[in-house]
């Protein structure tokens, strides 16, 4: 229970604002209201640590009636075989990594980057949504099936700020941006299975989640994916953990079944609950650490890897079962 409250101290709340759909990025401008404007300039290619030399790093800032929100890294590459590529990054930058949410996310992706490029099979495929997938590719030089968006991604207020800095995806990306975004959101035994038949048994599969997921939800159904009622809400945070538990609770009890997964965020929780059995027994769900999906795993996936700050990153591997 104690890991479910996530004690992902601040995160979400700055970063959750990407995501707000009455927002609108307008490049190297201010205005007033909910106008969100982004500004961006080169940052010295030596502050980007990768597994391909960078040819350019671009940081774009946020920021919103004058105050300043978060910035990004875009950092352009060339792959293997010589293509262009793009990563998304979060920046270091701050002193105190633990009040800076992007600095707690550059922590959480290079210990796991770390960890894939030494632990991970030469040949291992992962799986994720695509600026997972880019940041997996760069930071640890593994393959990822899906790493550039399309048209859709690029509806949200920030991803339109970056897109003159990634590479647009090809139809192929496109037809694999809408698989994912339904294997994300279907059943997870179906998901899985499915999963493991696409790709066979022939090499290595990952599968990689993290919490951010939960903001990509309209992007995902704008892919095609399956609409997930979950419910949200901002509870203010005490001073007293278990007290805070029981406030938690109570409100997942009063809106679904009591299944959530909090992240606190500066001086509240943000609380995700899920509302009915569709969404809580779909694969984003059963992956992430909501409190009974903590419980017991879907049939076809093992956990290999989990990271610090309240399990905000895991990688699973995809288990090839026997067919009868």
């Amino acid at each position: 229970m104690l890991i479910s409250i996530a004690l992902l101290t601040t995160g979400g709340a700055i970063l959750y604002r990407q995501l707000l759909p009455s927002s609108s990025a307008k490049a190297d401008g201010a205005t007033s209201g909910d106008q969100l404007n982004v500004r961006h300039a080169p940052e010295p290619q030596a502050d980007v640590q990768g597994r391909f030399p960078a040819q350019s790093v671009e940081r774009y800032a946020f920021s919103q009636d004058s105050k300043d929100l978060f910035s990004l890294l875009v950092a352009q590459y060339q792959d293997s075989a010589g293509l262009p590529q793009g990563a998304v990054l979060f920046p270091k930058d701050a002193q105190e990594i633990a009040s800076s949410p992007t600095g707690l996310r550059h922590a959480v992706w290079q210990s796991a980057a770390d960890v894939i490029a030494r632990k991970a099979p030469q040949d291992a495929l992962f799986l994720s949504w695509w600026d997972d997938g880019q940041r997996i590719h760069y930071l640890s030089g593994k393959e990822a099936w899906l790493r550039k968006p399309s048209d859709k991604t690029f509806a949200n207020p920030v991803w339109k700020g970056l897109k003159d800095g990634l590479p647009a995806a090809s139809d192929e990306e496109r037809a694999r941006l809408a698989q994912m975004a339904r294997w994300l959101t279907m059943d997870s035994e179906k998901a899985l299975a499915e999963i493991a038949a696409h790709f066979g048994p022939s090499q290595p599969v990952y599968l990689l989640v993290n919490n951010d997921l939960l903001l990509h939800l309209a992007e995902l159904t704008a892919y095609g994916g399956a609409p997930l009622s979950l419910d949200s809400k901002n509870i203010p945070a005490g001073n007293d953990l278990h007290g805070d538990i029981a406030l938690v609770k109570r409100w997942a009890n009063e809106t679904g079944d009591g299944n959530y997964l909090a992240q606190k965020e500066d001086s509240y929780y943000r609380v995700w609950s899920t509302p009915d059995a569709k969404t809580k027994n779909a694969l984003l769900v059963r992956l992430l650490p909501f409190v009974d999906s903590l419980k017991k795993l879907p049939e076809g996936v093992s956990l290999v890897y989990q990271s610090h700050w309240g399990g905000f990153l895991s990688v699973y591997k995809i288990e090839h079962q026997p067919i009868h």
